[in-house]
Formats: structure tokens, C-alpha cells, sequence
């Protein structure tokens, strides 16, 4: 009876691992540059680290200027993966994470029910070469959607 009680803690255990490992991974897709489509022109550049975290930076070009809005990381803290940013002359610099509450092959949801807004950062990855992001309150309201075509 302890022997199989051993056998499914030890498959239990590598099976938590595995998921880990499994989102980690697929964070690998949003690596590169993403230019958005549409009357506002943004980018989002994710360089992945090789903790396997990401980091990244949300920007507007104007002529030969360019204007950095965010940073932006995604890593695992204490288990968990969060996304936080930090948006300039915003909460006094500060770094605002975002829990993820969902994801799957394509996309993740992360959540931050204390912020004013948004409460919610949504990524999805729709092919190899086209990303959507949405941020919204926690009821779904004032979405801003982003649909971005990978550039490199």
C-alpha cells in the first residue's frame, strides 16, 4: 500500500513539472518583434532569457523617434506565472503584476483584480506570424485590442 502511494506522489509530482514546463514552452512563440495592424501603429519586442522567462518592451515610433511605453516581463514567481509591467509615469513607476488564471496551447490570461485598469491582459497566439493581445476590466469592459503581424 506505501509502495503505491509512493508511485502516485512521484507521478503526481513529475506531472505538475510537466504542465510548468509546458507553459513555459509555449511562451517561446511570442519571442521576436510584433508590429500592430490597424490606425494605431504599436510594437511589442519579448526576448526570451534563459531562465526561460521573457522580457520585453511595448513602443511607438514617430519618424526617427522612438517612444518606449512599457516594460514588460513574464516570469515565474514562487510557482506562478505572473506578467508585470511597468508603464512610464504610471503608478509611480512601480511594477504591476498580472497572475495567470488561464492559458492553454495559444494563450494565456492574466489577471490583477486590485488594479484600476486594466484587470485583465489577454495574449493569443492566432499562427507563427500573427499575435492578438486585448487588455479590459474584469467584467470585459473597455477592451483595447491589438493584432500584431511578426516583423522578425
Amino acid at each position: 500500500m506505501l509502495r503505491l502511494f509512493f508511485v502516485s506522489l512521484l507521478v503526481f509530482l513529475f506531472s505538475c513539472n510537466a504542465s510548468n514546463e509546458d507553459k513555459s514552452t509555449s511562451l517561446k512563440s511570442l519571442a521576436g518583434l510584433w508590429k500592430s495592424e490597424g490606425n494605431l501603429v504599436f510594437y511589442e519586442k519579448w526576448e526570451q532569457l534563459p531562465d526561460s522567462s521573457l522580457k520585453g518592451m511595448g513602443f511607438s515610433v514617430n519618424g526617427a523617434d522612438t517612444l518606449v511605453s512599457e516594460s514588460i516581463r513574464i516570469a515565474t514567481l514562487n510557482d506562478t506565472l505572473y506578467y508585470f509591467a511597468t508603464v512610464y509615469r504610471q503608478n509611480k513607476g512601480f511594477e504591476i503584476p498580472f497572475k495567470l488564471v488561464r492559458s492553454d496551447k495559444s494563450g494565456w490570461v492574466f489577471e490583477n483584480l486590485t488594479h484600476d485598469y486594466p484587470n485583465r491582459i489577454i495574449y493569443k497566439v492566432l499562427n507563427d506570424s500573427m499575435l492578438f493581445a486585448r487588455t479590459e476590466n474584469i467584467r470585459g469592459n473597455k477592451p483595447i485590442e491589438f493584432k500584431f503581424k511578426k516583423v522578425k
